[in-house]
């Protein structure tokens, strides 16, 4: 079967033009409510005032459409990427604080429309598409690439080392959960609001539990 997603589709730079707005907005809440099965264009092109020609004016298709929603609602809202803010770092637990912070403030960032996204991936990880394999290339892969060569600079080890691995998801891990458990943390913590100040707290507190948790795999690995 052919793929969904044949061609590859350009990352569009900053597109002032209001119907491909619209049309990135509505087709966001779209895919947040049905996934990408089960989403319409003519339900999309509803809720944006648009035709569905220009659906295949500025998408290509359906597909096309999906992939520049994914893009876009992980886009870094005018931030730098995760990767590029570690870059300021003079010392890898630097590195490893700045990259948690980024993660985090994305994550949380209101421009970039991040329940949406959320739910979006939820159907994502549910019944995943050919898009999923591009951001993982284009944006995932990148920054889960930077995180590897942080910890392996901290550990000794290489970036590829199962180690390094199993450290970089577990750092990942807690920055994600306070994004996709959102409902339940706020049902378990009531007082817990995510300002700036609280943000920086967060990550301040993933770094330092990640760096004594890498501090005892380094000691170990250089007894063995």
């Amino acid at each position: 079967m052919a793929s969904s997603f044949p061609i590859p589709i350009p990352v569009p730079a900053e597109n002032h033009d209001a119907t491909h707005a619209r049309l990135l907005e509505a087709a966001g809440q779209v895919f947040a409510e049905h996934g990408f099965q089960s989403a319409t264009i003519r339900d999309i092109c509803t809720r944006a005032n648009a035709n569905i020609a220009a659906v295949n004016y500025h998408f290509r298709d359906k597909a096309g459409l999906y992939l520049a929603v994914l893009r876009h609602s992980m886009s870094a809202g005018g931030q730098p990427e995760p990767r590029e803010a570690a870059l300021r770092a003079e010392t890898p637990e630097e590195a490893l604080r700045l990259i948690i912070s980024a993660m985090l403030l994305r994550m949380h960032n209101p421009k970039t429309g991040r329940a949406c996204h959320l739910r979006i991936m939820v159907h994502e990880m549910a019944q995943p598409t050919d898009a999923l394999p591009k951001v993982v290339e284009e944006i995932i892969g990148p920054n889960y690439a930077a995180m590897r060569q942080i910890l392996s600079l901290l550990l000794h080890t290489q970036p590829d080392d199962d180690i390094t691995r199993l450290c970089a998801h577990s750092v990942i891990g807690q920055v994600v959960h306070y994004a996709h458990a959102g409902p339940v943390i706020g049902l378990l913590w009531p007082d817990l609001k995510m300002t700036p100040e609280r943000l920086d707290a967060i990550a301040a507190h993933i770094a330092e539990f990640s760096l004594a948790a890498i501090k005892h795999f380094k000691e170990t690995n250089s007894h063995e």
